[in-house]
């Protein structure tokens, strides 16, 4: 066989078996099904506390005036199902050429937006609303050398 063929058959040959990073459906991701608990998610990098009335929110992103946020744990917890249950996927992954994907969904939860704060960083104060959607972002997180999907944050909207 001459040797520009077999150069040729050993590029197509690489060039199947170096298939490029697929995508996966966001909430298959374990680390982001994980993320989505209040009390893991600032330990993966997440801001999901900081606006869940009520919760810790992580040191450099507190609580501030006209936040808005779930009502409690309860109702953050019913948005989550909402979108678990929406059909269709959505898309994590190195191919969407992006680091963060949002998503913004029809979904009325009780919430709240804030109105008054004290010296850490969380709400005191805060008016009741029922949210009309909610936005859920994704986002990578972690270091360099151990990149995960997580849900980054996610919060209601009026």
């Amino acid at each position: 066989m001459p040797t520009h063929k077999i150069a040729g058959l050993l590029i197509a040959g690489l060039l199947l078996s170096a298939a490029p990073a697929r995508s996966a459906p966001c909430l298959e991701i374990q680390s982001v099904r994980l993320s989505a608990d209040p009390e893991r998610n600032m330990a993966e990098g997440g801001r999901l506390a900081r606006h869940i009335l009520g919760a810790v929110p992580p040191p450099k992103a507190g609580q501030s005036v006209g936040t808005p946020m779930f009502a409690d744990r309860r109702a953050w917890d019913a948005a989550w199902q909402a979108l678990i249950g929406h059909p269709g996927q959505l898309l994590c992954g190195d191919e969407i050429g992006s680091t963060q994907y949002g998503k913004t969904l029809s979904v009325q939860v009780p919430s709240m937006r804030c109105e008054e704060t004290d010296g850490a960083g969380r709400c005191v104060r805060a008016r009741p609303f029922t949210s009309e959607t909610v936005t859920y972002v994704f986002e990578v997180s972690g270091p360099p050398e151990a990149p995960a999907w997580i849900l980054g944050t996610a919060y209601p909207k009026p």
